[in-house]
């Protein structure tokens, strides 16, 4: 074999171990590839779960909310009503209490057992 030969030879190998890295790198890469889209996909779907658990927790909170917004406009509009109530009594104690005052400034009358008898007796009633 001649000199030419033997480097077509040589470099065809290299050629070939060149190739033959090169598809063995390759083969090594995408597997790290696939290895990390398959992770991604698993993180993403134990994710996905979570954010679903979660939104379930929110709506129930939320349904939890209505329904206490419900009770609290429920219990207000009792408590107006008895607000209302209230100011009624409040104004008939007030007048109660000022009838009270009245009844107390004036002056009785200070009689005694023998007038009364005296005045029933004028009246035509003897006292027994």
């Amino acid at each position: 074999m001649n000199i030419r030969t033997q480097i077509y030879i040589a470099a065809a190998a290299i050629i070939a171990t060149v190739c033959i890295i090169g598809t063995l790198w390759s083969k090594h890469k995408i597997a790290d590839l696939e290895r990390d889209v398959e992770n991604a996909k698993t993180l993403a779907a134990e994710k996905q779960n979570t954010a679903d658990e979660r939104e379930k927790v929110a709506g129930e909170y939320k349904a939890k909310n209505e329904y206490l917004e419900q009770q609290i406009d429920t219990l207000r509009a009792v408590a107006q009503k008895q607000d209302e109530e209230l100011q009624k009594l409040s104004a008939n104690v007030d007048s109660a209490r000022a009838d009270v005052s009245r009844t107390r400034n004036i002056r009785s009358a200070a009689a005694t057992l023998t007038e009364l008898c005296a005045k029933l007796a004028d009246l035509g009633h003897e006292c027994g």
